[in-house]
């Protein structure tokens, strides 16, 4: 539907966002990894609210904690009901490290 021009923007423009990742390496790795590097960085912005990669690590790991203390683990189904936001992220990420 999208002229040439237009279609070549789309797709070699704007959405040149590939990236190289390391194989066999978790997202909760990658992302204590960058704590550990740069804690005051901003890892997180959704409106107003800002989180730094340490805040956003401590946060979901709090989170973490206790849905294990629930039973959640490996194979362990969770649900999220939540509008995008920085809490999502946060209970996403925690999902992950629980297990």
């Amino acid at each position: 539907m999208l002229a040439g021009a237009e279609r070549e923007q789309l797709l070699g423009g704007w959405n040149a966002t590939e990236a190289a990742f390391p194989d066999g390496v978790q997202l909760q790795t990658l992302l204590q990894q960058q704590a550990a590097q740069t804690p005051d960085a901003l890892a997180l912005q959704f409106g107003a609210q800002r989180l730094s990669y340490r805040e956003l690590h401590q946060r979901a790991n709090q989170l973490a904690r206790w849905l294990r203390a629930q039973g959640v683990g490996p194979d362990v189904l969770v649900g999220v009901a939540a509008e995008r936001s920085v809490e999502l992220v946060v209970a996403l990420l925690a999902i992950v490290k629980a297990g």
